[in-house]
């Protein structure tokens, strides 16, 4: 039967995901996701278009696989322990020694930023998820009174989502974990002040 696709489709996204995340999205070559997800090329062009559409499947899958424990995390009434597990939450993720360094969504921000605007586009709207997921906490605990009355959820909900990007800047640029702790640290710090 025609059309009929012969692979494991989250097998083969998985795949391209993890290529992507070690190796970047200009290094990643077709030919490259063809011998990572043992599917010819002309195969993969056929079922997703080109290596541009499987970068955004693997954002979405990625998002899907690591946003879960991210979103468990934001629900928590305390707003110190939601951010708190929101950074343990990316720690999480990079102490996964199954995983590369870093974050895939970090790495396509820097490497398509102005160059590749659908990858692009699709990365600022993952960030602006979790940046208005954080506010919603910031502005909740604000609201009930575990941050002072003075505080600016929306500023702060950005330097969260800041500083658990550069932690995984730091993770892939030193490949280790204590610095990474430190910055989670020092930010958790600021919302006994803020």
């Amino acid at each position: 039967m025609a059309g009929v696709r012969k692979f494991d489709e989250t097998a083969v996204i998985d795949a391209a995901l993890r290529l992507f995340w070690q190796r970047g999205y200009g290094a990643t070559a077709m030919a490259d996701l063809a011998d990572a997800t043992g599917v010819q090329r002309g195969s993969l062009y056929n079922a997703y278009g080109g290596k541009e559409q499987l970068l955004l499947r693997a954002l979405d899958r990625y998002a899907e696989l690591q946003g879960s424990a991210v979103v468990v995390a934001l629900n928590d009434p305390d707003p110190r322990r939601a951010i708190g597990g929101f950074l343990d939450a990316h720690m999480a993720r990079m102490a996964n020694p199954k995983n590369p360094a870093g974050c895939l969504m970090c790495q396509i921000a820097l490497e398509c930023g102005g160059r590749h605007p659908v990858p692009s586009d699709a990365v600022r709207r993952s960030f602006l998820r979790t940046e208005i997921a954080l506010c919603q906490v910031l502005q909740r605990g604000k609201e009930a009174g575990l941050l002072p009355s003075g505080a600016d959820a929306p500023a702060l909900a950005r330097f969260y989502l800041g500083v658990s990007r550069g932690m995984a800047v730091l993770h892939r640029a030193y490949g280790d974990l204590d610095p990474v702790r430190d910055v989670a640290r020092e930010a958790l710090r600021l919302l006994d002040t803020a």
